[in-house]
């Protein structure tokens, strides 16, 4: 996430980084072509602030899932 878009959208409300856990599915090769995705998977309003949960994947060019993830952060509310 750090290395796309996002931060940038968040940067006004994000309060902190909450966790963040990968798994290493199949091994990956020099020569590889990797895609990355990332995927909205949970979004818990508080009152003040809200959690916000990112599912990464990552597949190899065989469309193998290689690496299967999760982070998750905290942010602030903005206004209605």
């Amino acid at each position: 996430a750090g290395a796309g878009m996002f931060p940038h959208m968040v940067e006004e409300s994000l309060k902190g980084f909450l966790d963040q856990s990968s798994r290493f599915l199949h091994p990956v090769f020099v020569g590889d072509t990797l895609y990355a995705a990332l995927e909205v998977d949970e979004v818990t309003p508080q009152r003040t602030t809200g959690v916000i949960g990112l599912r990464s994947t990552v597949h190899n060019q065989q469309g193998a899932l290689v690496m299967d993830g999760r982070q998750r952060y905290l942010l602030r509310r903005r206004p209605a």
